[in-house]
C-alpha cells in the first residue's frame, strides 16, 4: 500500500509547508516545483512524487528509483540572503538529512558537496537549482529495498538495504521537513560548522572531477560559501569528489 498521498502529506507535514502536491508520477519534482514557483507558489510549497521518469542529480546525472521505494521531493525556497550564499542551502539540507537518519539509529555521513552516505554508500542526493530569486531544493532518498543496477550496486544503498529494517516514507519525510525548516533559515555563517561535523571528506585525500580535468589533494575545510578547501590552497566550488582515501 502506498504510504504517500495528498491527505496523509497535508496532515503530516509541518506548518511551514503551506501547500503540498503529490504526483504518482512525474518527469522531475524540481522541474514541477520551478514551474509552480514561476506561477507564484509560496515559500515552503512542496512537490512530492512516487516515481520520476527524468529525475536528475548533480552534473545532469540521472536519478532512478523504482516506484514506491524512495522519497522524491522538491521545496520552493525564496531566500532572503544574497545569491553567493545560496550554495549553502544544499549543505544545510545535507545536515538535516544526517540528523534525520541519525534519529533513526543510523550513522550517516556527507561526501562533499551533497551526497549522503551510509556505510560509505550513497543513500541520498541533493540538487538545488536557482532562478530569479527562487531556489528549488530537491532531495532523493532511497528508503525501501532496492535492487540496484549492476553499475551502481557497489556504491548505492537504501535505508532498508543497509539496516535490514523497513521505514515509513511518510514518517521520514515528516521528520526531515521539520528539521529542514530550521536549517534553511540558519545564518549562512553557521552552516559550514554544522556541515564539518558530518563530513566524510575532510581530512582525506580526494580526487575531484572539475569537468575539465581532475585534481588530487587533501580536503581540509569548507569555506564560508560552501567551497571545498584543499591543502594546496585551492578552493573547489564546482566539482565532484569521485574518490576519497
Amino acid at each position: 500500500m502506498n504510504d504517500l498521498d495528498d491527505k496523509r502529506l497535508s496532515q503530516a507535514l509541518p506548518g511551514w509547508v503551506p501547500e503540498v502536491r503529490f504526483l504518482p508520477e512525474t518527469d522531475s519534482t524540481n522541474r514541477r516545483a520551478m514551474a509552480w514557483a514561476n506561477q507564484g507558489a509560496a515559500a515552503g510549497s512542496m512537490v512530492v512524487a512516487d516515481f520520476q521518469t527524468a529525475g536528475r542529480g548533480r552534473l545532469d546525472r540521472t536519478w532512478t528509483a523504482p516506484a514506491g521505494s524512495s522519497l522524491l521531493f522538491s521545496v520552493v525556497l525564496r531566500p532572503g540572503t544574497a545569491p553567493e550564499g545560496w550554495p549553502l542551502i544544499s549543505l544545510a539540507a545535507g545536515v538535516a538529512l544526517c540528523e534525520c537518519l541519525a534519529g533513526l539509529g543510523l550513522e550517516p555521513g556527507l561526501k562533499w558537496p551533497n551526497d549522503v552516505l551510509l556505510g560509505g554508500r550513497k543513500v541520498a542526493g541533493i540538487l538545488a537549482e536557482a532562478a530569479e530569486g527562487v531556489v528549488i531544493l530537491g532531495i532523493g532518498l532511497n528508503v525501501g529495498r532496492v535492487e540496484f543496477p549492476e553499475e551502481i550496486a557497489a556504491t548505492a544503498t537504501s535505508l532498508e538495504n543497509f539496516s535490514g529494517r523497513a521505514f515509513s516514507r511518510l514518517h521520514v519525510l515528516s521528520d526531515l521537513t521539520g528539521r529542514l525548516s530550521g536549517l534553511v533559515e540558519t545564518p549562512p555563517a553557521e552552516v559550514p560548522a554544522g556541515y564539518r561535523g558530518w563530513s566524510r571528506t575532510l581530512g582525506r585525500e580526494v580526487r575531484v572531477d572539475l569537468g575539465s580535468g581532475f585534481i588530487e589533494d587533501r580536503a581540509v575545510d569548507i569555506d564560508p560559501f560552501g567551497g571545498l578547501v584543499l591543502a594546496g590552497g585551492r578552493v573547489v566550488r564546482a566539482g565532484d569528489v569521485v574518490q576519497v582515501r
